[in-house]
């Protein structure tokens, strides 16, 4: 099991470690993964976002509106937890 931290409310969640996607309990949002093109590192974004800022290097980050189940990263590798774009 891995710990992702939802983006919207920064509540805890428990999800499976093969998970590309998940809602969550707190407040509903539905979140999914996604790398920075620039650092590599594995966050949780919002699916509603179509940018985010990297939680590491704080550069913009493009979201594609649809991703591959396949070629997604999984709930295993998330390590932080992106901001919105552009940053409030």
């Amino acid at each position: 099991m891995a710990y992702a931290t939802c983006p919207w409310c920064l509540s805890p969640q428990l999800v499976g470690d093969e998970v590309v996607e998940y809602r969550c309990f707190n407040c509903n949002g539905t979140n999914r993964f996604a790398e920075c093109q620039e650092c590599g590192l594995v966050q949780t974004v919002s699916r509603s976002w179509s940018a985010f800022t990297c939680s590491r290097c704080d550069r913009k980050g493009d979201l594609p509106r649809e991703v591959s189940a396949a070629t997604s990263p999984r709930a295993r590798r998330a390590e932080g937890t992106g901001l919105p774009w552009p940053r409030f």
